[in-house]
């Protein structure tokens, strides 16, 4: 039987990357070898898995992708920004949280509008992810700090060559790169972008990296980096000071978690998001999607779940906020008989909910959430799992691609404000509050034994992603590269549009149209829809099954 870690005290945990043969080809591997990583680029997979290979667990081998994905995706996460870390270990049979989420300073903006202040100073939170990683390094890696940041350095001293992703997104955000003069001149190549198959070697990274291993985690927040966060924040007007980062601390928490079908699905607890993931797959639990045809084919399943998102993002949109600020009623959301409410409200026929006519939240809910709902969602998502069976399911993230767009010492400073609500009271903007985010990295048990490590990035998208990923695996019985390449929506609570990829039949869509549903169609495979990485373990043999979404530049890593 599971059992979870309570948070007993601070601790710091190692990080692993992991090495990808084959970007969406899934390599099979006996769990007697050195485990598996699959990560958003080359360089960190491969770094996680080498940590494998030298005898670290999957902790260390997450923290250690974490770090060098933050170097060679640094428009995704990196030391200015945060995220959650969901932690199982095999000999326990136990699992943990670590919330490294960042945080609002003491004082706070008196006035604050994402679409006017989100790439600029006013838009950061206090960074957690040093916080997080050195936590869970401590507490449940095997390797030092010290050494994690000495072969990440080795790792990344000679750059990383542009990749045509990375390659559009510098095209696409020249503006905003080239409008912070120390983010110019670390990504734009004397203040032009750099093009497909160029060298990019981030000195000031390296740095800093050399800072942090000499001195230790805590100096990120009281020593000199301290002391240059402050003064770029106060130059720029932003809220952060060193004693906001001298107060920061990673939580560690109990995730969440409920039984669908024949499984046990256990993901992020709030202020992220694997609570709403939860409640959408609690009431698809109430019809047999199965039996109703996959969704990717059959109107009505389509229209079952894109309804059934719609509830499950509008209670997050009520409920879902820093549960040191507000009560969240976790076991409500999460509970049989309020999912069986939630879907006696639902009209199996058309769309009932839409713009003018906003979903409502269930009875225990009154307005919507101000929030962005970013195109992108500058966030990454790894999986990794070791010889012994360790595992983790980690996601972090910038908020928006390249978060506030201000640098200093060699990474981005996040955006984090954006992800507060105007209008909404439990997400509402307060001093040392959290943001709610829809991060929601997950596992999967069967016949209580972990079956699936799963997460994704991609913003407001997230939580539909997971659902969707999920019931293609567990419920259209797709295996974890058919699971990761079908095709996409997106349906949420304040809109009456849904977004699809293009390979969506047009007939089904035309059936959607009759049912009342808005469709916006996106390209054929689409990173608005996220860049799921994920591991499926094969109970009876042992074997690892890994796929890298092919809508981004991700690999497996996995061998002998």
């Amino acid at each position: 039987m599971l059992r979870t870690n309570r948070p007993e005290q601070w601790l710091i945990l190692p990080v692993i990357l992991l090495f990808a043969a084959c970007a969406h080809v899934p390599p099979k591997v006996a769990l007697e070898s050195r485990g598996m990583v699959v990560a958003a680029h080359p360089i960190a997979a491969e770094f996680g898995y080498e940590i494998l290979q030298s005898g670290g667990n999957a902790i260390d081998a997450a923290v250690a992708t974490a770090m060098v994905l933050g170097v060679v995706e640094p428009h995704a996460s990196g030391l200015g920004g945060g995220g959650g870390m969901l932690i199982y270990l095999a000999d326990q049979d136990s699992l943990t949280y670590i919330n490294y989420y960042p945080r609002a300073a003491h004082e706070i903006p008196k006035e604050f509008r994402s679409s006017r202040d989100g790439y600029t100073a006013k838009a950061v939170l206090v960074p957690g992810t040093v916080a997080g990683l050195s936590m869970a390094l401590q507490k449940y890696g095997t390797m030092s700090w010290q050494e994690i940041l000495e072969r990440s350095i080795e790792k990344v001293k000679n750059g990383f060559v542009i990749d045509e992703h990375f390659n559009k997104v510098i095209l696409d955000s020249y503006e905003i790169l080239s409008g912070h003069e120390q983010t110019a001149d670390i990504f734009l190549n004397e203040m032009l972008p750099f093009e497909l198959g160029d060298t990019l070697v981030n000195t000031d990274i390296l740095r800093t990296f050399r800072y942090l291993a000499d001195n230790g985690p805590e100096f990120f927040y009281e020593g000199d980096l301290a002391d240059s966060i402050e003064t770029i924040m106060i130059r720029e007007g932003g809220q952060i000071r060193k004693s906001d980062l001298q107060s920061y601390q990673a939580i560690e928490l109990s995730p969440v978690s409920t039984d669908y079908r024949a499984y046990h699905i256990v993901s992020s607890p709030p202020p992220q998001s694997g609570l709403t993931t939860l409640e959408i797959l609690n009431i698809l639990e109430l019809q047999d999607i199965r039996a109703m045809g996959d969704f990717k084919y059959h109107d009505s399943t389509f229209h079952f779940m894109a309804e059934a998102m719609k509830l499950g993002y509008a209670d997050r949109d009520q409920y879902l906020g820093d549960p040191q600020f507000v009560d969240v009623p976790v076991d409500i959301l999460i509970d049989d008989a309020y999912a069986k409410s939630r879907y006696a409200e639902m009209d199996h026929g058309k769309a009932i909910w839409g713009e003018g006519e906003n979903t409502p939240a269930g009875s225990i809910r009154e307005s919507l959430s101000d929030e962005s709902d970013d195109p992108d969602g500058s966030t990454t998502h790894l999986s990794v799992i070791d010889r012994a069976g360790n595992a983790v399911s980690l996601t972090q993230t910038l908020s928006r691609y390249w978060g506030s767009g201000i640098s200093v010492g060699g990474f981005l400073l996040n955006d984090g404000m954006t992800s507060f609500s105007i209008s909404t009271k439990a997400n509402i903007i307060e001093p040392d509050k959290q943001p709610r985010s829809t991060i929601s990295p997950s596992f999967i048990f069967k016949n209580d034994e972990l079956y699936v490590i799963v997460g994704t990035p991609g913003g407001g998208r997230i939580p539909a992603t997971m659902v969707e990923i999920i019931t293609n695996l567990l419920d259209f019985d797709q295996n974890a590269v058919e699971a990761n390449r079908a095709p996409r929506f997106y349906s949420r609570d304040n809109s009456r549009t849904i977004a699809v990829e293009r390979r969506f039949d047009q007939s089904l869509l035309d059936a959607l149209e009759k049912r009342g549903h808005k469709i916006e169609v996106f390209g054929e495979m689409d990173n608005y829809f996220g860049g799921v990485h994920l591991i499926m373990i094969d109970q009876k043999t042992g074997e690892l099954f890994g796929s890298a979404d092919p809508r981004r530049s991700g690999v497996v890593a996995g061998g002998q």
